[in-house]
């Protein structure tokens, strides 16, 4: 067995700056900026540092008491400098506007549309127009029914086409023909809020995928590559409620999803989906602390890379069990004291349960940190 130590250094810097015209017409102005450079301290050395910028500007504007009109531009730009994908440069810009309507009864729609193009280095640049349309429907100050409709897209990460690795015997390679995938969107929910102690909310979805993107088996030469799909399908549903125990100091939220995803060209479930995911979470405020445990159940994934197995790259990699996880939080707030300063203690993984995630690779065993937030 071989240890390594991975060392990483994050960084995110943020701004937004909020300017209003008039009591009608307001403008929103984000930017970011977020640095990572990360090692894994093994031979030879695999590293990674990225710089990445995003800007926003988005303009609000009430047009009368039945239309608001919310219109923006967003733009982002990252470099890469790394051994497993090279030194790609991955640029997008996007525009959308959105109109929010509201009628004489109980009904608010949103319509919108967003238009979208990313240049991931050497692939070629891809772009899409998505619409969407939204409705809210209040039958009661407890009982709000929602819906929407829209399309999607994503362009691939450096990481998915540019990839090229081995380690433990697995190699993955890059795919420069790698292309966007798009997905049609569906979506129903109800929630119901009696009081401010107790909240119930329940979503059924389904999602229809187009040049999916996965990570696979090449048959030609048994290398790991991430390619398109064809056709996946993804839907189910998620039920969330939130119990506020003790006002203000005692919340207890659980949240329990269904998810049905699966490749419609193989007729199979889609690699390394759970079929049943559940979390529980617990919170305890008193003055400056905060203590919290929060626990997570995934079912046992039903599909995997069986090639890696039968290739004998992977010893036991079919070994997989159902996900059991407790970790723990705690934190101060010093501003009492008159320091601009919160500190945070984690434990995760108390129990030391040992499962995978994806084949062969051991999730983090309990560990601890202690981490720092200045509140300026």
């Amino acid at each position: 067995m071989h240890l390594f130590l991975l060392n990483t250094k994050r960084y995110m810097f943020g701004s937004i700056f909020r300017n209003v015209f008039t009591n009608n017409f307001f403008v929103k102005v984000k930017t970011s900026y977020y640095y990572t450079n990360w090692d894994d301290g093994s031979t030879p050395d695999n590293h990674s540092k990225t710089n990445l910028f995003r800007g926003e500007v988005q303009a609000n504007s009430i047009l009368n008491q039945n239309l608001i009109l919310i219109s923006g531009i967003e733009a982002a730009t990252a470099n890469v400098n790394s051994n497993l994908f090279g030194n790609p440069d991955w640029n997008s810009i996007g525009v959308y506007t959105q109109a929010d309507l509201k009628f004489e009864f109980p009904l608010i729609a949103s319509v919108g549309v967003r238009y979208d193009f990313n240049k991931l280095d050497t692939l070629e640049g891809s772009s899409a127009v998505s619409p969407k349309l939204g409705i809210n429907y209040k039958f009661s100050d407890e009982l709000i029914l929602r819906s929407s409709l829209g399309t999607g897209f994503r362009a691939p990460t450096p990481a998915e086409a540019f990839t090229s690795t081995t380690t433990s015997g697995i190699t993955v390679k890059p795919n420069p023909n790698l292309k966007s995938e798009k997905n049609l969107t569906f979506e129903t929910g109800v929630n119901y809020q009696p009081d401010k102690f107790f909240t119930l909310d329940f979503t059924l979805f389904h999602n229809e995928f187009y040049d999916f993107i996965e990570p696979g088996i090449d048959p030609a030469d048994g290398l790991v590559i991430f390619d398109n799909i064809t056709r996946a399908r993804i839907e189910g549903c998620e039920f969330n409620t939130t119990f506020n125990l003790l006002p203000d100091n005692l919340i207890l939220s659980l949240n329990y999803t269904y998810l049905w995803a699966r490749d419609i060209e193989e007729k199979k479930a889609l690699k390394y989906r759970p079929r049943h995911l559940g979390y529980a979470r617990l919170d305890y405020l008193f003055d400056q602390f905060e203590v919290g445990t929060d626990f997570r159940y995934w079912s046992r994934v039903e599909e995997i890379d069986h090639e890696l197995i039968d290739l004998g790259l992977v010893p036991d990699g079919d070994l997989r069990v159902a996900v059991y996880v407790l970790d723990l939080r705690t934190a101060y707030n010093l501003l009492s004291v008159g320091i601009p300063l919160k500190i945070y203690f984690n434990v995760n993984n108390v129990l030391n349960y040992n499962y995978v995630e994806l084949i062969g690779n051991l999730a983090p065993i309990r560990n601890y940190s202690l981490s720092m937030e200045l509140i300026l």
